[in-house]
Parts: C-alpha cells; structure tokens; sequence
C-alpha cells in the first residue's frame, strides 16, 4: 500500500465509476495499490438523489400560464365594461371577485355599507339572486336569450354572457377558416381518408359517392357507436380482406378503440412487441399519441385527419349539423331540459323499486360507486364518470317493470342519457360558435351601449386571439422567455389587439430556432439538422441501403448507387417488392434480402427531395442551401401564418411556390449537424476533401464505423473540433449542452468535481484517468410476456409442426402468460423443442442434462445473450478448443432448421448470422475484440475530451462495466447493494485495475496478436474451456506476459491477489450531496373545512389565499415543504436550542415573519435564528452518525460492515431472492441462524434509534423465526439489512409472525434534534477534508 509522502512527485491514476446517484472513486500508484492519506485509503463513494427532468415543473407551469392567459382575457373585458356596469352597480366586480365564497359575516366586513343581502351576483331591492336563477338556471339559459332577443338587457348579464364566452372560448382546429359542419361539406374530408387508407394498402376501395353521404348521414345519427359501425358496413361491397381494414377504420373513426397497426396490412407496426391500439374519445389519448409519435412518424397526418373527423362526429352530438342554426347555448339548454325529464322518470322509477335502493341512487356514497349524486358532484369522484354511471343505473332499473325502463335502456346505448352541460366533449366546440353567439350578443345590444359599438373589435380579437407559439412568454422571463419588441416600444403592454405593431416578429422568431434546437452528439456546439433536409434522409437512406444484403452478400457499390437513383429518387416509399422488380429488371441476382429498417419495407426515405425537385424543377448547388434553409422554417413554423410570410419576404418565392409548399408537413430533428454529416472535409482513399456523406456513397460503411476507422481522418477532425484548452475549473456549462439526461449529467458534474478535488489534494494532475459508466436502466416494461409472444408465433405456424412440435406447443400453452420464463426452457420453446447442433429432440423433463452452448465462443465474448445461447445435447457440444465458428457439418446439417426457425421470428436476425458465420477473419477478430474494450457511447467520449481539454498531460480511457462485473464474478467481489455504498468505491478500483491492465497489455489495441498469444497459453496449460468462461479480457489476465524484446515482466498475474486483498478494507470515504429543498410549496389539493371533516377538525395548514384566510371555515392546502433551521428558543423561563422546521413559502420572507412562524409553532415566547442547514447534513447523537432529511427526521448514515463470508451469504440470499431458488440454503440451517444473530446484534450496536420500532418487533418474534422455513428466514434476515441501510425505510415480510407489507418501520420521524447533543460535520465532497463543530 503506498502512503503518500511525495505527493507531487507520485505519478497516481483516478478510477471513476459514474452512475444516476452515485460516484466511486479511487487513486492507485502506477502499480495499482491504492494510495492512502494517513492510514485512510484514497477511495469512496460520492452519493446524491438522482436529478429528475423538468417534465413536472413544465406541467405546472403551462398549467399556471393556461389560467393566467385566461384571467387577462376576462380582465381585458372587464375593463372594457367597467364604466357601464359600475354605473348600474358599483359594487357588483367587488362581489364577483372577492366575496363569492365567503360566508355573511366575511362579506359584510369587505364590502362595508356596500353590503345590502346576503347575495352574490344581483342585490338589488326588486332583482337578486333567486329570481335570477329562475328566469335562467344554467349560464346557457342566459346565453341563448341574448342571443335571441332585441331588448335592452342589464349590463351585467351582458357581461356574465360575455364573461362566460371569452372563458370558455373553444379550440382552435379550425383556425382562420370559415366553419361549416353539414355533412356535405365533409364529403371531401372523408373521400381524403379513404384514399389515405387505401395507399397505404396498396389497393383501391370501391366506395361511391352515394355510400359516402350514407356514412356522413349515419355517424351523426343518435345510435350507439358499434351500431354506426355495423350500419355503415353493411352497405359497403368489399372483400374480406379490405372489410377488416375499413371495419377498423370505421371503429377508430366513431371513437371506438382500434387496432392502428391492422389499419397497415403491409407493414409491422409495433409499440413494445404490441400492436398500437388508440381510441380518441380516451381521456388519455394524448399521453398514447405522443409514446407512439416516433413509431408512426408521416402516419401521424393521417390519424390527425381522423381525429379531427371524430371531433366533428362528437361536435355535431352536441349542437346537431346544421351549422347556420345550430347554436351552443340553445343546445346546452336542450341537454339541461332533456336531463331535468329524465332525472324525473329516474326519480319515478326508483321510487318503484324500493326506498332503500333510491337513497342508494341519490345520496352520497363511497367515492368508487358512480351513484347520480357522484355522477353530478364534481368533486365526489375523480375521472370519466358516465360509463361507471351507466352501469350503474342498467343494475340498478334491472328488476324494475316500469314501462319506461326500455327507453332509458336505449338512451344509455346511444350515449344519450342524462348528459350534462360540463363534460370533455366540450372540448370539441370550436372558438368560431362561440365568436357566432358573441356577435350576436353585441349586435343585439350595442346599439343601447355605445361602449359596445365602439369597442366591438377588440372584444372579438379577445376571443380569437392566440399567442404565437413561435412569441414565448410575453412578460419579459429572463430562464424561459426570448421575446423581442420593436424599437421605441419596449415599454409598451402586448395586447390581443396591438401584438403586431409592438411585436418584432421576425426577431423573435429567429430567437426562437435559437433556443428551441438541441446540439449534436458528436459535436456538441453544433446544432441539430432537421430530420426532413436534404441532407439527413441522403444520410438515412445510405445508412439503410449500405446494410442490405441478398443471400448474405452487400450490394456492388455502383448497383447500390444505381438502386438509389431509380427507386429512392421516384417513389417516397420503397419496399421489397419494388427492389426484387428493380433487380429483375437489371437482371440482377434476385435472393433473401436482409437488412431492412423495417418489416419487409425500407424506414428511410427522400421524399424531400422528390417533394422539392416538383417545386424547384431541379436540385442543384445553386438552390440546395435555400431548400435546406426552407426546410428548417418548415420544421420550426408548423403554423401557417408566419411560415407564409417568411417563405414570401425571407426567400422571394412567388406565389405558386409557397402554396406547393405550405402543402407539406414536416417535423421532427435529427441527432446529428449537417455539420458533420456533410460539412467536415478529410482527405483519404476515397479522395481529397471527401465529407462522411461522400465515403457512405462510395463504401458500404456506416456513421460509426467511418469515425471510429483512424485510416479516414474524420475521427482527427472530429476530436480536434472539440478540443478546446481550458485550463482552470470545470464550469457546469461543460457538460449543460451534452446529449444525456439531466440524471446523467448531474453524475458527470459530480465526477468532475471529485476530480478535481483530488488533483487539489495531489498537488498535479493525474496521469491518467479510467471512466466507468454504469449503464442508464430505462425502465423498459415489457409489455407482452415472452410466453405470450412465443404463444403467438407457435399460433401462427400450428400446421407445420410435426408430432414432437405438436407436443411442444401443448406443454406452452400450459405456460401462465403472465409470469416469466426459465433460460433453458425458454431456448428449449425457441427451438421448437429441438436439439440446436443435431436436430434431435429434446425431453421437456430433463432440460438440466443438456448443455447451454455459446455460439461465438466465451475464449472471444463473454455474451450471454439469449442471441448468443443455444441448447444442445452433449455429444453435439464437442467443439475444438479454437473453433471460433460452428463446424462445417453442423451448419450444412442444419442450415434449413435455422432458416426455418429465424423466418417465424423464433431467433433474431443476429443470431441467425452468428450460426451460419463460416469464418472469423483476423482483421474481424481485431475488430470484434475492439469492440469490447473500447466504450462507443458518444456521452462518455465527450466527459473525456472535458477532461482532457482542462488537463494538459492527464489521458482518458474508458472501461466497459461489462468487465467490471466479469471481473467480480471471476474473483468472488460480490456486490451488495443493500449492505452499504462501498460498492461503488469497489467498482472505481476494479476500473482503476482493468483500465491499466488494458493499457499495459494493448497498447496500440494489437487484439488480434494478444487473443493468438492468449489462445497458445490456454493450449499450453491444456485448461477446460468450460473454465474460459469470462471473455477474452478477464480471462487472460490469468497469463503472465513478458516484453520479448528486453525479456521485462510486462504483466505479472500474482497482482491480483493483493489487488482482491483491497476489498477486504473497511475505510471507504462515503459523502452525501447537501441539498436545498426546491419541491413545489405543498400539495395543491385543496382540503375539506373543519364542518365537512372526517373528525370535525381540517387537515388544512395554508389557506387558499388572503381573502379566505380561515382554514377553519374554507379549508385550505396542506403538507407544506421545509427547509431546516437551527434555531435558541426562549419557552417559559428555559432556553431550548434545537433544530426546526420553516417552510420554502418564508424562504425569502423578512427574519421577523420567519422569527413569527417558529415562536408561532413551536410555542416560543422569543427566538432567534442560529444557522439555516442543508438537507443531507451529516451529523452525529451519542457516537452514531446520521443525514437530516428534515428538521424532525433522520436517515442511517452508519455503514454496516459483514465479513467476506457474510458477504457471500447476503449476495446468495440475494439471488435466491431473485430467482426464487433457494437450494443453495438446503442443509444451511446454521449458517442461516448464526446470520441472523450477527444481523440482529449489529442493528442494536449500531442502530440504537432501530431498537423499539424494528430490533424489538424482530425481537419478539424470534422464537417462531427459527421454526420458519429457510426461503422464509432468507426473507426476513434480507428485509432487516435493507431496513439498515441509508434511505431505505420499508420492509416487507408478508408472512407470519411479521405480517409487514411494505410498512415504514424504518422512517426516523418524530425526532427531537437537541444542539447541545449534536455534532455537525463540514465534509468535502471526496470526504477527504472534514471538520466536526457544535453549533
């Protein structure tokens, strides 16, 4: 073990092992021991909460802007018609704002000798509230008389009407058109659908005119929605293939769930392995649409399409189709009256029934029944309701003989029962009826208020107008906003009617691309291309066609050049069968072609280029940059206006060409900048000043491989654009623009400053430093098993199976869909039951005496992959010890079984190849072992060029975590990560190792002349193969290696031996990231008043805001969020010094409002405020050390430590779990018991504040714990680790004695945290400097 004496003059090497919510860290001497700081040992653990995206605040916060628009809309009115109002009714804005929810007493203190009843709208002698809601019951009674009538009306149910209108102003589908609902006017939309869904069947639908105005008459009729359905198709003449389409096509259109993907015959569309299934009128259709938007790409116009086609559907429900009479508010009234009629009959016929079962219908009940007093209370129950409602009332009437119960059975089936005014159809309403009734209203009135008349206009713009997305915030936000005002009127208030002569609307809209494109992955400060230019699908179609291959073999470069030319440059669309016509046509070998994107069908396209060389007549150097630049615009400005005015001002189109163009759709951004597809220039054998895009012409190589090769300069290039000497500290901007999460970023971030901490520390650089990155776990579910797919398939090819096959697919389908499947049993399914190597078959009952073969040996990869694994018979596994590929005799014996099993989708593509490879060339051998050395996620090459570019004589080298692990499961370093966080400092120091044994061994990568010395030494000691079993990597740093020039030991295995020692050491440094607490403020769920509460007491804390003050009588918001502060509080004639809650809402308070708060809380007489703490504070009561997580509650920061053995037996316990195999534990009785003694001594040495809520619950049971069965104890002795370790509170021990299901027994709450008994520790962020103070 090296201490370090000489610290500058020590060449030293940092291991970084870089997760979402950890850093581990080590420093080692050039011969891999550790280094030590005293007797501590240079290694750790940095710990943080993982950072989260901004998709909440971004919810909240156009949520919040949604509101704010809407109330300076309805403050934009009210000014407007103030003075004629106030002229009726001085008082009537003050009530409408501030006294509407107050009770009498609260009312009268506001509105002092204003306050004439107990009334909110109307107080006036002969008019009030009463007589107002009985001349009009619902807004839209009061709405459609306005409409209707030629009176002069008040002006206050002017402004209620208006108010109301410009509230719930409508959407915006429609914008700028003229609005026509009959269903003539459709006939052309619907006509437009057809023909969408018959080009993408490759077919043409006989559908007539007639049967098109059938349709348009049906849908809108008031029938169920399957019965629409079923009416429209029994008058279509189809085939039976083409009925299943249209079928689905109609279930989709009417609001019925459908099968997207069915709705493309040709095509495999798949979300997940799952068919894309929508239905619009689902509330969560938005979510749905947006997880599938990268899987359907163009096809999203045509969902758009029928989307919109279903909403004139529902639209037409609500107001009728005929749009010159149909009106909102007169439907509205409809639908009140209708309900009013049937609520009668309702009432009626439950009264029939029985007493007891019309309370059950009327009265409040438990929020999961949808009663009719749930299905009208708003708050009563959350989500869509009527369906619920509806199965209530058909259960409900069902023994009712009351003759008018038929009748209500049929409106429930048309959808058409008991409606209400408020529902998410409303949603369907276009802003152009409510601009009809709006007019209608000032048409009937201005002429008696000349305010009205004068102001008409900008009533009207305050209804229709719409902040230009392209406009951002307009306050002026410095974080979120870019918004630019002309010259002069910088001041000046933006309003729905002068937006334009202050706005700079070109300006803005250039900032706008600024700061809405991201950067691309490989250089990071260029900006991303759209995904439609010229440039990027050239690149996606080269991508594509470089890879396809027929009868395993790439195509000659000039066919593949030529293949582009005829096909990819005439139809937008290219698929298979249209490359088989083009060779046959070339006379050119027509094979299995494989290769594709997609399913039989190329994912890439240039339908750009088809689009603009229609518009252009041509493309060439002269106009490429302006189609390019168009392009750009079209992609930002998906809304017309603005896109019409820069294409004819920006560009001088003329007229013809700007409406070709606003035709077209495009979105969506590449990864890459055109930059580097088309921009960097390299001189090599394909030429001199050849961009990527020029060598993926003239080769069949991709991106990666064309910049990873060090022959073709790029990679030069490419390194050299993102070197920039930057001496100094690392700035957060380093990392902000990088491609990754926000998780991940705040990884690197720490990593950078642990770094540095040590080069501080060290007094220079390091020499080198070896990243590990721990893979990103997406938390991926999958949606179909992998039984149930297996099922599918077996489904599909039932015929063809012979009499063993028959019997494999009788024991799957014994299989539970749901659960998970064993390895070996599901190879056995994928196999067809068969052994892989012979063909013979194989008994379902003794899958354990066959063997699991690697197709590409282990001596090469350690891929365990199911793409990698086969199961075999014995005899058949007889492979020789240097046979990289399967032998000659295998492969001609099973070639047809294979092809076989891949053309019914049991094995990928890859493993397919791997069984039918017939050799490994040298050169491919270097390349494949390459590729697991070297780290190819672009992120972590840009974490090394930040290093780099900071530290002048520091190299970077990345260390794949598949070694890391290999290297733990070949030395027994077992990691448990519900021990402690030691495991992240292990895994920093098995990078350290690995990173240096690489670059003794390879210096210049020579792979293939160390795999052949590797192969020679595996001969020589005549090893089992079986024992080659952690790749080539791990496995030879088992063979000593020595220099053949000057006969010096250049690696020495023994090394490991004290290597594995190290892991045995008990000092890892572990810190946690002190946080500020930055949540939201509270819960923003509103809470019941002391009179509504469970216990007559509410729950509330803050009020809902100044006016309704009392929680007591108004409810309020609860669980407010804290910081904590040290506070000297003065209670009675004792001093108390201790640590407090004060919520974020005082954060920026005055000290006396905060000063108010804490006496107020904690019953102080007089305070003053110490220190405010951060959350994560380590400190320590009675010799145990701990984390605040709040001024109450504490967090474990004792790291429990277990001996090698123990550890394995956790790590075992572990996997037991995991596997539910616990025959490891057969005959471990003891060992298991004297575990659990160990496990219980240390949580009461160790966790004293563990001894009433855990250690004595445990306790007490202890007898019956040792009658348990082992899986059981294994279960119970896991959960009392996991509780013991920091941030884990829950156990979960369903089974008697304990009966715990996920229950927070380790939760630290309710602590009373003394000054005088704490001590509080300043730790750095390596731990490596650390002070210890009372306060």
């Amino acid at each position: 073990m090296s201490i370090v004496k000489n610290r500058e003059n020590i060449k030293y090497y940092i291991g970084v092992d870089i997760g979402t919510n950890s850093v581990g860290w080590a420093v080692i001497d050039e011969n891999g021991n550790l280094l030590k700081k005293g007797k501590h040992h240079l290694w750790g653990s940095r710990l943080f909460d993982q950072a989260q995206t901004a998709q909440n605040r971004r919810n909240y916060r156009s949520s919040r802007r949604r509101y704010n628009k809407r109330r300076q809309r309805i403050g934009l009115l009210r000014l407007i018609m103030s003075d004629m109002v106030l002229e009726v009714d001085p008082s009537f804005f003050i009530r409408l704002e501030k006294t509407t929810f107050l009770d009498k007493e609260d009312k009268k203190a506001i509105l002092k000798d204003n306050y004439k009843m107990n009334y909110n709208l109307f107080c006036d002698e002969d008019y009030n509230d009463k007589k107002y809601f009985k001349d009009y019951p619902t807004i839209y009674h009061l709405r459609k008389k306005l409409c209707e009538s030629d009176e002069k009306a008040d002006p206050r149910l002017i402004y209620l009407a208006l108010h109301h209108i410009v509230k719930y102003r409508g959407n915006f589908l429609y914008e700028g058109q003229e609005l026509h609902l009959e269903p003539s006017n459709k006939e052309e939309d619907l006509k437009i659908l057809f023909n969408m869904l018959s080009k993408n069947n490759d077919t043409t639908y006989d559908i007539s005119d007639e049967q098109i105005q059938f349709i348009l008459k049906i849908v809108v009729e008031n029938i169920s929605k399957t019965a629409k359905v079923d009416e429209c198709m029994s008058h279509l003449k189809l085939n039976s293939e083409d009925k299943k389409i249209v079928k689905e096509f109609m279930r989709g259109l009417v609001g019925n769930k459908f099968n997207v993907s069915k709705l493309y015959m040709h095509e495999d569309l798949q979300f997940d392995d799952e068919d894309l299934k929508l239905q619009f009128s689902d509330k969560s259709y938005e979510e749905k649409i947006m997880e599938y938007e990268n899987v359907l790409e163009e096809k999203m116009e045509f969902i758009d399409l029928m989307q919109q086609f279903y909403s004139w559907i529902e639209l037409s429900k609500i107001v009728g189709s005929d749009s010159q009479h149909a009106s909102i508010s007169g439907a509205m009234v409809n639908i009140y009256e209708s309900h009013r009629e049937d609520l009668r009959t309702l009432k009626e016929v439950m009264l029939k029934i029985g007493k007891k079962e019309y309370d059950e219908m009327f009265k409040p009940t438990s929020k999961n029944v949808v009663n009719y007093y749930n299905y009208v209370n708003p708050v009563a129950c959350s989500g869509d309701k009527t369906d619920g409602f509806y199965k209530y009332v058909k259960k409900a009437i069902e023994k009712s003989d009351d003759s008018r119960k038929d009748e209500i059975l049929q409106k429930i089936a048309n959808e058409t029962y008991m409606l209400k005014q408020t529902s998410k159809n409303n949603a369907y309403i276009p802003y152009q009826m409510q601009k009809d009734e709006l007019i209608k209203i000032l048409d009937h009135q201005e002429k008696y208020y000349p305010v009205l008349k004068e102001n008409r206009d900008k009533i009207i713009s305050i209804l229709e107008f719409r902040i230009p997305y392209y406009y951002g915030p307009l306050d002026g936000n410095k974080q979120f906003g870019w918004l630019i005002k002309k010259k002069g009127k910088e001041n000046e208030r933006i309003l729905p009617w002068n937006h334009q002569e202050i706005v700079d609307v070109q300006e803005t809209a250039a900032q706008f691309i600024k700061k809405l494109t991201n950067y691309c992955t490989y250089l990071p400060i260029e900006k991303v291309m759209p995904q439609k230019s010229l440039t990027c699908s050239m690149y996606e179609v080269l991508s594509e066609v470089n890879k396809i291959r027929i009868d395993g073999k790439l195509l000659p470069i000039d066919t593949k050049n030529r293949l582009i030319e005829d096909l990819f440059f005439k139809r937008k669309t290219v698929k298979e069968k249209d490359l088989i016509n083009w060779l046959k046509q070339n006379q050119l070998t027509v094979g299995e072609i494989t290769g594709y994107q997609k399913e039989k069908a190329f994912s890439s396209s240039l339908a750009p280029w088809i689009d603009f060389k229609e518009i252009f007549d041509e493309i060439n150097d002269s106009n490429y940059d302006l189609i390019e630049k168009i392009i750009e615009d079209m992609t930002i400005f998906n809304e017309g206006s603005i896109l019409k005015e820069r294409l004819k001002k920006a560009y001088n189109l003329d007229q013809n060409k700007v409406k070709k163009i606003m035709k077209l759709k495009y979105s969506g951004w590449s990864r890459l900048s055109k930059k580097l597809i088309n921009g960097i220039r390299a001189d090599n054998k394909f030429g001199s000043s050849v961009s990527i895009l020029d060598v993926m012409k003239e080769s069949h190589m991709t991106l990666m491989e064309i910049i990873n090769d060090q022959d073709l300069g790029f990679k030069q290039i490419i390194e050299k654009e993102n070197f920039k000497n930057e001496t100094g500290s690392f700035e957060y901007e380093d990392i902000e623009n990088l491609a990754g999460s926000p998780a991940l970023k705040r990884g690197i971030w720490q990593t950078l400053q642990v770094i540095e901490e040590i080069k501080n520390y060290m007094g220079h650089e390091p020499k080198n430093i070896y990243i590990e990155f721990a893979r990103e776990e997406q938390e991926k579910v999958r949606t179909t098993t992998r039984v149930k797919k297996l099922k599918s398939i077996y489904n599909d090819i039932k015929n063809q199976l012979d009499v063993h096959g028959k019997e494999v697919y009788s024991n799957l389908n014994k299989q539970d869909e749901k659960s998970s499947i064993e390895k070996r049993l599901y190879l056995y399914y994928t196999q067809l039951g068969k052994c892989m190597y012979s063909g013979e078959s194989l008994d379902i009952d003794k899958l354990s005496n066959y063997e699991i073969d690697h197709i590409f040996p282990r001596t090469l990869t350690s891929d365990d992959s199911l793409d990698n694994l086969v199961l075999v018979k014995k005899k058949e596994n007889q492979r020789k010890l240097d046979d990289l590929v399967l032998p000659l005799e295998i492969r001609n014996k099973m070639e047809v079984f294979w092809k076989k099993l891949y053309d019914n989708g049991l094995i990928t593509q890859t493993k397919y190849y791997r069984l039918m490879r017939d050799e490994f060339r040298r050169d491919q051998i270097d390349k494949f072992i390459n590729r697991q050395l070297v780290e190819t996620r672009q992120i972590i090459k840009h974490v090394a060029n930040i290093i780099e570019n900071h530290y002048e004589d520091t190299k970077v080298f990345t260390v794949r975590a598949n070694l890391s692990h290999e290297f733990r499961e070949k030395y027994g370093i077992y990691k448990n990560r519900n021990v402690n966080d030691f495991h992240h400092a292990h895994d920093a120091y098995i990078a350290c190792i690995i990173g240096r044994y690489i670059q003794i061994r390879f210096p210049g990568l020579e792979a293939k002349y160390v795999y052949g010395q590797y192969m020679q030494n595996v001969k020589k000691t005549k090893n089992n193969i079986d024992k080659e079993n952690h790749g080539f990597i791990i496995n030879s740093m088992k063979y000593e290696c020595i220099d053949e020039d000057t006969g010096e030991v250049i690696w020495n295995p023994e090394r490991i031996l004290d290597y594995i020692k190290c892991f045995n050491y008990r000092d890892v440094y572990i810190t946690k990231k002190l946080d500020t607490n930055n949540d939201k403020l509270f819960d923003v769920k509103i809470l019941k008043n002391d009179k509504n509460s469970l216990k007559g007491e509410t729950f509330a804390k803050i009020p809902v805001n100044k006016l309704r003050k009392d929680i007591h009588k108004y409810g309020g918001f609860s669980s407010l969020k804290n910081d904590i502060v040290a506070v000297e509080g003065k209670k009675g004639k004792k001093i108390e010094r201790k640590v407090v809650n004060l919520p974020i809402l005082l954060r920026n308070a005055s000290t006396e409002e905060q000063q108010n708060y804490i006496m107020e809380n904690n019953a102080y007489s007089d305070v003053k405020i110490i220190k405010k703490i951060k959350k994560n504070q380590l400190i320590e009561i009675d010799g145990i050390c701990y984390y605040l997580r709040s001024a109450d509650e504490l967090d474990t920061a004792y790291q429990l430590i277990l001996s090698r053995d123990d550890n394995e037996m956790v790590y075992c316990i572990d996997r037991a779990i995991q596997t539910n195999d616990f025959s490891y534990f057969d005959n471990k009785k003891e060992n298991i018991d004297k575990l659990y003694k160990l496990i219980c001594n240390k949580m009461i040495e160790n966790y004293p504040k563990y001894k009433k809520k855990v250690y004595e619950f445990i306790k007490e049971r202890e007898e019956d714990f040792f009658e348990l069965d082992n899986s059981q104890k294994c279960i119970v002795i896991f959960e009392m680790i996991r509780v013991m370790k920091r941030g884990e509170q829950y156990i979960n021990i369903p089974f008697e004695p304990y009966n715990l299901k996920n229950d927070r027994k380790g939760r630290l709450n309710g602590q009373s945290i003394l000054l005088d008994n704490t001590y509080f520790y300043d730790v750095s962020i390596t731990g490596i400097y650390s002070k210890k103070y009372k306060l």
